[in-house]
């Protein structure tokens, strides 16, 4: 897909307190990949990731494709 080729723009802001896996979270969506090392995320950080869902037609035939761009959003922890 290229910029502007999706069907659907969704975007997700992770928030929470800081070392609850909003980052390995994202990263492993995004990536498939797991860092067991603590990273601190310092104001935000944004992942992208783009996928084709299918839908399922009348009696199981195949419908049609929505192709949706994602914007991961990553804050910091929200201390108190």
């Amino acid at each position: 897909m290229t910029d502007g080729d999706y069907d659907y723009l969704i975007k997700l802001l992770a928030l929470g307190d800081s070392g609850v896996g909003k980052t390995t979270f994202l990263y492993r969506y995004t990536d498939n990949k797991f860092n067991p090392k603590f990273i601190t995320t310092v104001g935000i950080d944004f992942r992208e990731k783009r996928v084709v869902y299918n839908t399922q037609g009348p009696n199981g035939s195949s419908g049609k494709a929505f192709k949706v761009h994602l914007q991961l959003w990553d804050t910091a922890g929200q201390e108190r």
